[in-house]
């Protein structure tokens, strides 16, 4: 069995309550790649790294397979849940329909200070060579474009979907097809559309960079499948 990969959790127990701080710690490794699809979270292993009880750990647990995160199989074993090309494909599709609204509806809202963070954002990502790094400011970019659209529940629903793909892009990150400089000028002529309010050109703009993203993670997928990574 491999060894689980735990992050401490300084605050445990002085915010909220303790299921809430392991269940942050515990998506948080899910969804920066230090766990594999279908790796098991061992729970006697999780609660002897945390030095808590079992209550807490499978309040947890139930936490994060209300989200999709894990699923418990037979005796109790909870593992990863992966997702299957397919399901990528239908993930992207899905983004797509669901950024283009928050684009169209944050657009009228979208201030010249709002739109120079983000040119300075674009300037950064430029520079950075650590790809962890790279994807933080990415989802920073795409977030706060979209804010101005208040739409607080579809906004959530979109940074789900996004973290459950982001995963493969931090678990292969050493697979040699990462497309910064690319989707640097892709984040580019969507702003400048949005500059220039245009919607349409805008949220074109936003598809073609999604499919972009889309074509890399089904290479990153064959990648792994090549050279046996892959467990989904």
């Amino acid at each position: 069995m491999k060894e689980l990969d735990l992050p401490d959790v300084p605050q445990l127990g002085h915010r909220r309550t303790t299921s809430d701080d392991i269940a942050d710690a515990l998506r948080d490794s899910i969804l920066q790649g230090r766990f594999e699809d279908g790796q098991e979270l061992n729970q006697v292993a999780i609660a002897r790294h945390y030095g808590i009880s079992r209550v807490p750990l499978r309040e947890a647990l139930r936490q994060l397979q209300a989200e999709g995160l894990v699923s418990a199989r037979a005796h109790q074993r909870t593992v990863v849940v992966g997702l299957t090309p397919e399901r990528v494909l239908e993930v992207i599709d899905i983004r797509i329909m669901l950024e283009s609204y928050l684009l169209e509806r944050a657009l009228p809202h979208v201030t010249p200070e709002l739109i120079a963070e983000l040119q300075t954002i674009c300037d950064e990502m430029d520079h950075i060579t650590d790809h962890a790094e790279w994807l933080r400011r990415n989802r920073e970019f795409h977030e706060k474009l979209y804010a101005p659209s208040n739409a607080s529940f579809t906004l959530e629903m979109s940074g789900q979907l996004s973290s459950r793909i982001e995963r493969y892009l931090y678990m292969w990150s050493d697979h040699g097809v990462q497309r910064s400089a690319e989707a640097g000028a892709e984040h580019r002529r969507i702003l400048e559309a949005v500059a220039r309010r245009d919607a349409r050109r805008a949220k074109l703009e936003l598809e073609v960079h999604l499919m972009h993203t889309r074509e890399n993670i089904i290479k990153l997928f064959e990648a792994s499948r090549t050279d046996g990574s892959a467990t989904a």
